[in-house]
């Protein structure tokens, strides 16, 4: 309950902090002295959570979390009420007066709520002292039983293809320095660091190699007394005088002093026993060594002498085996009606060694009986935490329960993606954000929070990298996620919702979008009121989107846009208002427009909005809307001038969250405009009308996407990526004196006939994509041009005879990539791939492309060049429009 409660008061703290800015301007009224008490009482329960969430509480003072959980809920749907209210009232030009007397008298009855909380806290403090006391006795209990008996117990769970990491490690204690080193085993928990430490503890090899071996299992609750009584084989006698810690360790010291001796310290979650105990190791210049597994990268990397030992996933075949070797104790599955089924729960294990061997035994013990095996295996997950197999769910929890409070929840999340997702790791910073789970400091952006939360799990091993920016979560994990958000109850109100094309057409789920099949579409018990239109809309929803409706007392939707034909709004989308993130797709019409009650969407964080025609426009209150942290509309978008009478006045709000604008926005980028987007990192513009305009002072932005350079006065120094469609021989020294500029997409001009870049541009590019440059017959360079390109792609060279030769000798080059070129430019890449190849450079990979995306790698023989699949995301990003490149030319 403390992960719900502490996911529940951030996401206050974060609405608060929007209350708190926009009241300020008005957007709504409200009383800042009621709403910086109410921050406060916040604040003060969250810093308690974050103190005591991990502690032993007696099950009747659960309910205290359960009651900060559920005061935080109330507050934020009597806040999201009162606030859409009193927007609306102000934009319909009605009195505010009632509304305004309500909001503060709901606002005393929240503080007083909260305080009535903060009066129960105390009573948790004074069970504080013989908490602890428990907790240390049980500690102590678990190290003293651990000493000697796991490694025997891990003995015996010899894990299938163990033998070629057994050989590695047995090379690293054996061979090397004569001094002491320090060998790290990383991985996730379950992947067999215990099992591969234990088969190399046992080796015949390092028996014989070492004097002295002793093994240590630390765990998270350790008592350094305890380890030192293990490795000295004593116990605590009787009425005996009880040694100190350095007398202990002292006796240890000289127990291993002038021996080669080989600990092994497992299962380390910290550096605090490292830190109590390494002055207790002697370095006695012999070949001593330690050794020591963790699930934490950062741990191994920081104490270890050595780079880190990591251990990873087994393959299908491995995973059979030692399935079989569990199950059916030898190889292959004996019986024919079961094999398919086996087959089945092995693969579903992931190579998650513990995972396989704890199943495998289960099955092992049960009848071979075909019904009950596909039981398993639609089960299998669940099975994994009953009976014989709660081992291996405990070891699997136990990952989660050792994370810091603050990461819990961004774990739980995982559990919403589908099994084998491959999750975008921006995306998924964005639904946290969404979600209220990152708690805000003025020093860092949420994303940059958010960001490292990502590698905080990662470095845990909790979820790991697929390919370039996604991530996955194993099954086994996801399972735990679950069963954790289920013992949790999260009390949760509609925050992200998904629209698709089908939404209007067919039985789909309000929040979700996906289809409800069968009979139980059911209807919402629930009046919504449905603003600028107050008709009521009962919603089918989905039996996983429940939950999202449950808790609120008084729903209300907003119209965000609808197909405009004859006067007549068609296909409308309507959103909740307690919404923070939309995604909107495919949704057809001519033109797209939004009434003016988006601006009621007062918490809307991400609108992502993708049309197949029409572009979409967006109404003059979007600047009213400073909580905007992405807004995005594919394939394009128009955002009209702020309203007159929020141009002239001072107090203006300013969109200073925004991190994304893009997909072709049109708007006039005067100075006071780009002052309101001060924060913004990626920009996609599509500009044209008016004066030309300045872009120093966005200081932060680090992507720019543009149809042409011909209005920017200047680009701000912080531009890391820059895509134009248009390029002109006066841009060429702008765009190659940017300091950081990293990844430059360039396309389309008959203008630029020579490129002769200059010594000391372009220094820190990477990437370079060259796009239909038609008129290009001349371009000299060499490694001083570009001294640490990576990527180079080349697509529609009618002219260009040959690729610069001295493009070639760039050190860090990987790859080149044609794309319907003339045979005399794939004729020199191919000549430059030979004498590369000649100078021993195999690292340079050049690949040809037809205009279907179908091509081939070159390879050093003279048969046929080898067909190859490309994956273009690390080279290419489509440009923002299309439109007659011709016509837009001569608009110029």
């Amino acid at each position: 309950m403390a992960v719900a409660a502490y996911a529940s008061l951030v996401s206050l703290t974060n609405i608060l902090e929007n209350l708190h800015y926009r009241a300020q301007f008005n957007l709504p009224r409200a009383d800042m002295k009621q709403v910086e008490k109410l921050q406060e009482n916040v604040q003060f329960l969250l810093k308690f959570v974050e103190l005591h969430s991990e502690r032993v509480i007696p099950d009747e003072l659960q309910g205290l979390w359960r009651q900060m959980a559920k005061a935080a809920f109330e507050a934020e749907d009597t806040i999201n009420f009162h606030v859409v209210n009193l927007l609306h009232l102000r934009h319909q030009e009605e009195t505010t007066d009632a509304a305004f007397s309500d909001f503060c008298e709901d606002m005393e009855g929240l503080i007083q709520n909260l305080c009535t909380t903060k009066k129960s806290l105390p009573m948790m403090e004074e069970i504080r002292q013989d908490d602890r006391v428990q907790e240390q006795s049980s500690a102590s209990a678990s190290v003293s039983i651990v000493g000697s008996s796991d490694a025997s117990e891990h003995a015996s769970n010899v894990v299938v293809g163990i033998d070629k990491h057994v050989s590695r490690i047995r090379d690293k204690l054996i061979r090397g320095k004569s001094n002491i080193q320090i060998i790290p085993v990383v991985g996730m928990g379950g992947i067999g660091k215990t099992t591969l430490a234990k088969c190399a503890f046992d080796d015949s090899f390092v028996v014989d190699h070492f004097d002295l071996r002793i093994w240590f299992s630390i765990s998270q609750e350790y008592s350094v007394e305890q380890i030192l009584r293990i490795g000295l084989q004593e116990k605590v006698e009787y009425g005996h005088k009880r040694e100190s810690l350095d007398e202990l360790g002292n006796k240890f010291y000289q127990k291993l002093f002038g021996r080669r001796y080989l600990i092994v310290m497992d299962d380390m979650w910290g550096s605090g026993a490292w830190d109590e105990l390494r002055k207790f190791f002697p370095d006695n210049e012999n070949g001593s060594r330690i050794m020591f597994t963790t699930r934490l990268k950062d741990l191994a990397t920081s104490l270890g002498s050595c780079d880190p030992y990591p251990l990873t996933f087994l393959d299908e075949h491995t995973s059979w085996e030692l399935f079989c070797q569990n199950a059916f104790s030898q190889i292959g599955c004996p019986y024919d009606d079961l094999e398919n089924l086996a087959k089945d729960i092995a693969k579903s294990c992931r190579g998650l060694p513990l995972a396989i061997v704890v199943i495998g035994r289960l099955l092992a013990k049960s009848d071979k009986n075909a019904k009950y095996w596909e039981n398993i295996t639609k089960n299998i997950s669940s099975l994994a935490s009953m009976g014989d197999d709660e081992h291996c769910f405990k070891i699997l929890s136990l990952s989660y329960r050792s994370l810091p409070i603050h990461l819990k929840p961004c774990f739980l999340y995982m559990r919403f993606f589908p099994e084998d997702d491959r999750i975008d790791v921006n995306n998924l910073i964005k639904l946290w954000i969404a979600e209220g789970f990152i708690k805000p400091t003025s020093q860092k952006s949420l994303e940059d929070i958010a960001s490292e939360y990502v590698k905080g799990l990662l470095d845990r091993n909790l979820i790991f990298i697929r390919s370039i920016e996604k991530c996955g979560v194993h099954d086994l994990l996801r399972d735990l996620c679950l069963t954790e958000s289920a013992s949790e109850n999260f009390i949760r109100s509609p925050k992200v919702q998904r629209i698709r094309s089908h939404y209007h057409t067919d039985a789909c789920c309000f929040i979700c979008s996906e289809e409800i099949n069968g009979a139980v579409a059911e209807k919402l018990l629930k009046t919504f009121h449905v603003f600028s239109q107050w008709s009521e809309f009962n919603p089918l929803y989905c039996d996983a989107c429940k939950p999202a409706y449950s808790h609120i007392a008084r729903p209300r939707l907003v119209r965000l846009m609808g197909d405009l034909i004859n006067g007549v709004y068609h296909r409308e989308i309507l959103l909740p208002t307690e919404v923070h993130y939309a995604t909107i797709c495919y949704f057809f019409g001519k033109k797209l427009i939004s009434p003016r009650s988006q601006h009621l969407l007062w918490n809307l964080q991400t609108l992502i909005i993708g049309v197949i025609t029409g572009r979409t426009i967006l109404p003059p209150e979007i600047w009213e809307m400073p909580q905007l942290r992405h807004l995005i509309c594919k394939p394009s978008g128009y955002l009209p001038d702020p309203t007159a009478t929020a141009t002239a006045s001072h107090n203006i709000p300013i969109l200073k969250n925004l991190q994304i604008l893009s997909a072709g926005f049109a708007f006039k980028c005067t100075d006071n405009i780009l002052a309101r987007i001060p924060n913004v990192k990626d920009l996609e513009i599509d500009y044209f009308e008016g004066e030309s305009f300045d872009l120093r002072q966005l200081q932060e932005l680090e992507s720019l996407c543009v149809w042409s350079l011909h209005k920017i006065r200047a680009i701000p120094n912080s531009l890391k990526r820059l895509s134009l469609d248009v390029t002109r021989p006066e841009d060429m020294p702008i765009i190659g004196s940017l300091p950081r500029l990293e990844s430059l997409k360039i396309g389309y001009s008959y203008h630029v006939t020579n490129w002769n870049p200059v010594e000391g541009e372009f220094l820190h590019l990477k990437e370079l994509y060259i796009s239909h440059a038609y008129g290009l017959v001349c371009w000299s360079a060499d490694q001083s041009h570009f001294p640490i390109l990576e990527r180079l792609k080349m697509k529609t060279f009618p002219l260009l005879e040959e690729i610069p030769w001295g493009i070639g000798d760039i050190p860090t080059l990987e790859s080149i990539m044609l794309e319907e070129c003339n045979d005399s430019l794939i004729h020199s890449a191919k000549e430059m791939w030979e004498e590369q190849q000649s100078m021993g450079n195999d690292s340079l990979r050049v690949y040809v492309m037809d205009g279907k995306g179908k091509g081939y790698q070159m390879v050093d023989d003279n048969s046929k060049p080898q067909e190859a699949e490309f994956d273009e995301t690390e080279v290419t990003v489509p440009f923002f429009k299309k439109k007659d490149r011709v016509q837009a030319l001569d608009e110029l």
